[in-house]
């Protein structure tokens, strides 16, 4: 048999049986369906896995699955640590359509070892959040999986062995869009409002600025401009991304939240995940505001300057 891989997701509900799996890419699946999912854990592994976790992975939740060889660079537990990966970065494909909690907690890999039937299993120790930090419920038709399932398959990369991961990825050899995106992922991973507040600004920051000089100006005019046309509308953003920069800089330089505050930290994060996810949309969908952001510092404050001075 083909070693098997599957991960049950969590905080998801997809309105239509998908039989026997669409499509997330070459290999990869999702189903929602019993008797497929069933068949996908031979009699032979259920007691390794234990009957709590077979009786969850069977009860109608999604599942993403994999029947495939394991490559031989691979060990079985690289490979399951490279398809878990594979499985995050489809989660954060269905965050750019809308706000979500959708969660992978543990995935399988079963496979042979000679005669011998055995599993592993793993996890990434990061756990998504709403916009207010909440673990919420998300509802989808198969239409909007079809959506997330095509931008996943055209545009997002992951690297070839994540089990290897790089020191940092911050470095001046990821592009500023993959930085943005790592970043609001630990904004997306963190329940507490005032630093996934503080993550987000980080993100506009790693794709605004282009300087220190009064930064929250910056970023406030740059980012209206950027994603919105009416004067208005403009405004408005203005003065909530200079709201969002005036929490940050209290939340890392150690200061405390009101409690009477926490209501409009509720609001400004659900703007700041709003405003990130609108921003990571265009550049995903959209190859001329791609290029805008892989221009030189120069030539992305000249393009900045044009569209502020065109308002």
């Amino acid at each position: 048999m083909k070693p098997i891989f599957i991960a049950l997701l969590h905080q998801v509900e997809i309105a239509e049986d998908l039989g026997a799996g669409d499509k997330i890419n070459d290999t990869l699946r999702i189903t929602n369906n019993r008797d497929v999912v069933s068949r996908l854990v031979p009699h032979p592994f259920r007691s390794i896995m234990g009957e709590m976790e077979v009786n969850t992975l069977v009860s109608g939740s999604p599942v993403v699955f994999a029947e495939a060889d394991c490559p031989a660079e691979m060990t079985p537990q690289q490979y399951l640590l490279a398809r878990l990966y594979e499985v995050q970065s489809f989660l954060m494909t269905s965050w750019v359509f809308q706000d979500n909690a959708i969660n992978c907690e543990i995935g399988f890999l079963l496979y042979q070892d000679g005669d011998v039937s055995t599993a592993t299993s793993n996890f990434i120790a990061h756990l998504y959040s709403d916009c207010t930090g909440k673990k919420s419920t998300t509802k989808l038709s198969r239409e909007q999986l079809r959506e997330m399932r095509a931008l996943h398959r055209a545009e997002i990369r992951i690297p070839d062995h994540p089990f290897a991961l790089p020191t940092s990825q911050l470095t001046s050899a990821h592009p500023r869009l993959s930085r943005a995106f790592y970043i609001i992922n630990a904004a997306r991973g963190e329940q507490d409002i005032a630093i996934k507040v503080a993550h987000y600004c980080t993100a506009f920051e790693t794709l605004f600025a282009t300087s220190q000089t009064e930064l929250a100006h910056q970023l406030s005019e740059r980012i209206a401009c950027y994603l919105f046309t009416k004067s208005e509308e403009r405004l408005s953003a203005y003065r909530q991304v200079k709201s969002a920069y005036a929490l940050r800089s209290k939340v890392v330089h150690g200061s405390t939240l009101r409690d009477n505050k926490l209501e409009e930290a509720l609001s400004i994060a659900s703007f700041c995940d709003g405003v990130a996810r609108k921003v990571m949309k265009r550049l995903l969908t959209e190859p001329e505001s791609r290029k805008l952001f892989e221009q030189g510092t120069e030539s992305f404050d000249e393009t900045m300057l044009r569209a502020i001075l065109a308002t």
